[in-house]
């Protein structure tokens, strides 16, 4: 008890970190194993950024909205940044930037130009660009700059980039599209690093909301369109939870109601409820302890704690003088079930097995050490009351007419229907599955797309390198494939940190190049063309050129950009991502990856879905690995025929989870398989009970009935949750525990 005083206190003093990102705790596959913690380091920043639109018939209106948007959010300490206003200062600042590196920063088209030596393209772009008719070129600076080459990398790197496909325009100091006679305004914002997307009371998205219902009132007919994973988030973890509390509240009401009818006094069921919060404390503690956090489908896959700790509590308060050895012996199968899940090298299963072993071990040592020390009325104790029998007499006398000819025939039938369900099961876990988004995000993120016209690619490039310098130059090699994948039409173009900062290497490339131009003929012709003096400050800047680094200095709208691709260090390496626009069906991002050592191509949800599929059988066989383990321990304690009539039960109830599934064509996921293992761990009990209370039919029957009874009601009423992985393992559940009631009433001898 000093043990579980200590594990408690814990619980309650502990600073609890609750994962809700999968990604983070789930294994990476051998191809992208070498940067899978600057995968996740990309991931994490991504899935910070949201974007909200703000649309009406009157610009006007709608930047006003968004300037009481941006006003009430600006320095909110659950946000990182917001971002609104792009001012005439700002593209300014870009076109010093790039004229202060305009010898080293050029696109491949000049930079080609200089390579060959002509300059007399040069010259004559120079010349259209000053005296064209629609010419935007900025000639305050022609004398420093006759080939108006700081013009030409302004224009590359802003005006001609992917980003500026869009609709988006600069209009009165904010992004403003039009789509279908309303225009949009931009506002957007990243969530700090310490505020998760996961509903809570007081949530910077739920204040969001608010703020936004409450312009919507005060502009007629504005509209808002919100973008961004973490308003995926956010909506499906409060419908979630929102659905997770209602279904749990009713189903505990029921289950507290069914034990107050069956015992007429509330001590079990207040002792029962303090098994379970004690076990619930230790489970938390002791997988802190071990993991350092806690991800979210661990308290799912935790609810087996719930669920047994009622039965063991319900098995002693029906046949307390007789249930040790079944306790134990149930105690010590379940146990074996999740220790054979900590050998996968799954980080979730294993912390979801953790969970349990520690939650049941609270559990069995709470009811089997301090429970006999109730102070129990004498009529409880000693069963003087008459328990509610009625039911399980009648519910025993269907099994007793079954002859055991008979009974084993049923069986063998009850098997074979099962096989074709089997064989047309399709184990496998789909990720876009279990998610469905609401009308109103579909909406929205379809308008965000067609209005920034990106067509960024799922699937996308992780390059590495041991210095800055050299994963620019890996970079490099990457792109040069890519453009020709463009030239291909394989899609139509990428981003990448290297067509922003070159590397310092191709700096110097240009630099050589631009140095042909100081002495040549075509710059005396077309600094007389200009007007400009043959002494102009051209040579200004050549003695010592500076090479712009990702370290540099850089100005924060171009900043926005490196954030996105840039990664940085990790453990020593350098990383950042490069990805691919508008895709052709016939792009092999892994053939662009080919033989080049320091790229990688990353296909993170195919990923995700082969692993979960692939670690779900894993666990599966780790599963049958503890049941052959616990069917040697049975035959040690009961013989081989009594054995083989308790396993019998869970065993053939898995196999029926899986045939309904294949019957209904219902993909047998890594969620439908957690409720198999459930079903393992937890309905193996029900066997050993009857084994156990031959003797004591009825109160064994009304026991397990009890117990079945809980776990259906808990466990099977997810299974009305419209969030699919809930649902999913509601199902499973709910069959598996049926069936093992169903068939366990047969391993009595």
């Amino acid at each position: 008890m000093a043990i579980h005083a200590a594990f408690v206190l814990l619980g309650l003093l502990l600073p609890w970190n609750i994962e809700t990102d999968l990604y983070s705790v789930l294994p990476d596959s051998s191809e992208f194993r070498n940067v899978a913690e600057a995968e996740k380091a990309l991931s994490a920043h991504s899935m910070r950024n949201l974007t909200v639109l703000l649309g009406h018939r009157d610009f006007a209106v709608a930047k006003s909205a968004a300037s009481e948007l941006e006003g009430i959010f600006a320095g909110d300490s659950s946000l990182a940044e917001t971002r609104l206003r792009v001012g005439d200062a700002s593209m300014q600042e870009l076109r010093d930037f790039y004229f202060g590196y305009r010898y080293v920063l050029q696109g491949n088209a000049v930079r080609d130009l200089l390579k060959q030596g002509d300059v007399a393209t040069l010259k004559d772009n120079a010349l259209q660009k000053v005296y064209g008719a629609f010419s935007l070129a900025d000639l305050s600076r022609v004398e420093e700059d006759p080939f108006l080459l700081g013009d030409e990398a302004f224009e590359h790197f802003t005006l001609n980039s992917p980003l500026m496909n869009g609709r988006f325009t600069l209009r009165d100091g904010v992004l403003a599209a039009e789509d279908s006679a309303v225009t949009y305004v931009m506002w957007s914002a990243s969530l700090a690093a310490n505020t998760s997307a996961m509903a809570s009371s007081g949530h910077v998205l739920e204040r969001l909301d608010r703020v936004l219902d409450s312009l919507q009132r005060v502009h007629e007919g504005l509209l808002v369109e919100k973008s961004g994973v973490p308003f995926h988030s956010y909506e499906s973890s409060k419908n979630a939870q929102s659905e997770v509390a209602w279904i749990s509240g009713v189903s505990m009401a029921l289950i507290l109601l069914l034990l107050l009818w069956v015992f007429r006094t509330p001590i079990p069921i207040v002792s029962t409820l303090f098994a379970i919060g004690v076990a619930i404390c230790a489970a938390l503690s002791g997988t802190w302890a071990v993991f350092g956090s806690i991800h979210i489908f661990t308290f799912v896959f935790g609810t087996s704690v719930i669920g047994v700790s009622i039965d063991y509590a319900i098995h002693f308060f029906t046949e307390r003088h007789h249930i040790l050895k079944g306790l134990l012996l149930g105690f010590m199968t379940t146990e074996f079930s999740y220790i054979a899940l900590t050998f996968a090298d799954f980080p979730l299963l294993r912390q979801m097995a953790v969970f349990s072993i520690v939650g049941l071990a609270s559990s069995f040592a709470t009811i089997v050490l301090l429970f006999p020390n109730l102070p129990l009325p004498s009529h409880a104790a000693e069963g003087k009351r008459p328990l509610p029998t009625r039911i399980p007499e009648l519910f025993l006398r269907v099994y007793d007419r079954f002859p055991p000819r008979w009974a084993r025939i049923a069986g063998i039938v009850f098997a074979l229907v099962l096989v074709p369900g089997v064989l047309k099961l399709d184990v496998h876990t789909d990720m876009r599955t279990l998610y469905s988004m609401s009308e109103s995000l579909k909406r929205s993120e379809a308008l965000n797309a067609r209005l920034n016209n990106l067509g960024i690619s799922a699937n996308y490039f992780i390059v590495e390198g041991s210095s800055e310098q050299e994963l620019l130059e890996n970079e490099e090699a990457l792109s040069a494939r890519l453009q020709v994948a463009v030239k291909d039409s394989l899609m139509r173009g990428f981003l990448a940190t290297s067509s922003y900062i070159p590397s310092v290497k191709t700096q110097q490339e240009t630099f050589e190049g631009v140095q042909s131009l100081r002495h040549s003929q075509a710059l005396q012709e077309l600094l007389e063309s200009l007007n400009v003096p043959s002494d102009s400050l051209f040579e200004s800047g050549f003695a010592s050129p500076a090479y712009l680094e990702p370290s540099s200095k850089i100005p924060s709208s171009f900043a926005s950009i490196l954030d996105m691709l840039w990664i940085g260090e990790v453990d020593g390496r350098f990383y950042s991502a490069v990805f691919p626009l508008h895709v052709a069906a016939g792009f092999d991002i892994a053939k662009q990856a080919a033989e080049l050592p320091h790229v990688y191509a990353v296909n993170k949800m195919e990923n995700v879905n082969e692993t979960l599929t692939q670690l779900s059988r894993v666990a599966l066989l780790l599963v049958a690995i503890a049941y052959a383990v616990v069917f040697l321990v049975l035959v040690f304690v009961y013989g081989f025929v009594p054995a083989l009539r308790i396993i019998r039960a869970p065993v053939l109830s898995c196999i029926f989870i899986a045939a309904v599934f294949g019957y209904c064509g219902i993909p047998f996921n890594f969620f439908a398989i957690v409720g198999v293992i459930l079903t393992l761990g937890i309905g193996i009990d029900y066997a050993l009970f009857f084994k156990e209370g031959a003797t004591r039919g009825l109160v064994t029957a009304l026991a397990v009935m009890l117990s079945a009874a809980t776990t259906l009601i808990s466990f099977g009423s997810l299974s009305f949750s419209s969030f699919v992985p809930v649902s999913t393992f509601g199902l499973s559940v709910l069959l598996g525990i049926w069936c093992c009631f169903v068939l366990s009433p047969f391993s009595r001898d």
